[in-house]
């Protein structure tokens, strides 16, 4: 089974993550295995894929958590290959097998020296992350 890291607050939409505001497409639906998450699955949209690898942004299905925003990282390989981190606001990151993704907020810019645990003195992008969607930075792939 995947694995899911929920940390939770107040009310409202995500803050930021234009993503999460678009109209849902066919394609932005969480694979089935997904449903047991604490995802909301209608809220969820495919931000970009690279090979076998699909990332989404999702809100979180619990009470109260309206303006939480979650990153899905999805191997597609099975019920075990998938991984979500939620936060109370974005960025939030989640990684799973070397693959680390960010959901950033609309106008986030990687090129700013980073901080928050990342080398404070260099920005993301030096850092090896790549931007592959406005709300989206991943590293490793």
């Amino acid at each position: 089974m995947g694995s899911a890291v929920l940390l939770l607050a107040a009310c409202g939409s995500p803050e930021g993550v234009g993503a999460l505001e678009a109209e849902a497409g066919p394609r932005d639906a969480l694979p089935a295995y997904m449903e047991e998450a604490g995802l909301d699955l209608a809220s969820s949209r495919l931000l970009a894929e690279s090979g076998e690898v699909a990332f989404y942004a999702a809100k979180p299905a619990a009470d109260g958590a309206a303006s939480a925003a979650c990153i899905v990282i999805d191997a597609r390989d099975g019920e075990s290959s998938w991984v979500a981190g939620c936060s109370e606001k974005a960025p939030v990151a989640a990684g799973r097998g070397g693959v680390q993704a960010m959901l950033v907020p609309d106008g986030f810019d990687p090129t700013r020296p980073a901080g928050g645990g990342l080398d404070p003195n260099v920005n993301l992008l030096e850092q090896g992350w790549e931007e592959l969607h406005e709300n989206l930075l991943v590293k490793g792939l």
